[in-house]
């Protein structure tokens, strides 16, 4: 149930030497190799005045550009940069709710898959998405793609093939992503019985059209933890108060 990925945050945060340190780390061990990048224009601005080149061409230079690597935004990559993320084999983690709170812009997540890029889904952090809701991220996804591209480009159930395939191909997995006969047993069960699914006749649609947020049933791996909407021994209102808490004192109050 645990996978090892090495993930300095941004390349920005770390030393150079790090960066290489870690590609050759990864490469060694044979672990995916994860960072943030091409999220804002001020990157940009911010790599050509530092390293004299842009974000993808550093990255590149510190040995990442490969099928190892998965990156979380990749909203302001060029044409031409796409087609390289392409031919690495480089996945893409497109977080839209995070890139419209902090108004960074859109990922081109429908020119990236048709240059071979494997992209999916992701919530990027609680700092930029306050819900960390993977099915309301599905929406969000759909409707700025939708939005971009336009109706006859991006369906709902590209929205979904984001989130599961999409998703297990940033992490080099094949065993999960899809119901089939010797995957995973990873499902999350949703009830269509609320006022918002009534007359849907597209359930799939429904589930993302009309906003589904929380599954009534998640089964990890052959085994329930989530049951009747709730995790079993989960101490709610206990938790609750540990996170208001610290989140207080993270506040100073």
């Amino acid at each position: 149930m645990v996978q090892i990925a090495l993930a300095p945050c941004s390349p920005f945060s770390v030393t150079t030497s790090l960066m290489r340190a870690t590609a050759d780390l990864a490469k060694r061990l044979d672990v995916r190799l994860h960072t943030h990048l091409a999220e804002t224009e001020d990157e940009n601005r911010y790599c050509l005045e530092i390293y004299k080149c842009r974000p993808l061409d550093y990255l590149e230079d510190c040995g990442w550009l490969n099928e190892r690597t998965w990156l979380a935004h990749g909203v302001h990559f060029n044409a031409d940069e796409i087609k390289r993320l392409g031919r690495a084999g480089t996945a893409v983690a497109h977080c839209a709710c995070s890139n419209q709170v902090l108004a960074s812009g859109a990922c081109p997540v429908c020119a990236m898959e048709d240059a071979g890029v494997r992209v999916g889904l992701g919530v990027d952090g609680s700092a930029s998405n306050n819900a960390s809701n993977l099915m309301q991220e599905v929406r969000a996804a759909f409707l700025v793609q939708r939005s971009r591209y336009g109706a006859g480009k991006v369906s709902h159930r590209d929205a979904l093939r984001w989130a599961t395939k999409g998703s297990a191909a940033c992490v080099g997995r094949k065993d999960i992503g899809a119901i089939a006969v010797g995957a995973m047993a990873d499902l999350a069960l949703f009830k269509l019985d609320e006022l918002r699914f009534s007359g849907a006749s597209d359930a799939l649609a429904a589930l993302v059209l009309c906003g589904a947020h929380r599954a009534d049933r998640v089964m990890v791996g052959g085994r329930w933890v989530v049951e009747n909407g709730q995790i079993p021994g989960l101490d709610l209102a206990g938790l609750i108060n540990r996170h208001s808490a610290a989140a207080r004192k993270l506040q100073g109050k």
